[in-house]
């Protein structure tokens, strides 16, 4: 009986920025973009103008700033990734 072959699998990498296209899109809240990322609205403020990673900015509905559920999704998904991928300190 011939021994079977390994083969070394890669990991697939997925394109984040894109949502998933499944998916119905969302408005998100500010309550909800801050509840999901359990961080404070100075921080989220800041997150948006930050050069390296930016948050995505909110689309602005008349009066109201809503955020888009799969933008934030993939953004949450894109700092995972990254931070998974960094060499231990």
């Amino acid at each position: 009986m011939p021994k079977p072959a390994i083969i070394q699998l890669t990991p697939k990498r997925h394109d984040t920025s894109k949502p998933v296209p499944h998916k119905p899109q969302r408005f998100l809240s500010l309550r909800d973009v801050l509840n999901r990322l359990t961080i404070s609205r100075s921080l989220l403020y800041e997150l948006i103008k930050d050069p390296v990673r930016p948050f995505p900015a909110p689309v602005h509905l008349g009066r109201r700033s809503v955020w888009v559920e799969g933008e934030v999704e993939g953004y949450m998904r894109e700092v995972v990734a990254a931070e998974r991928a960094a060499p231990p300190n």
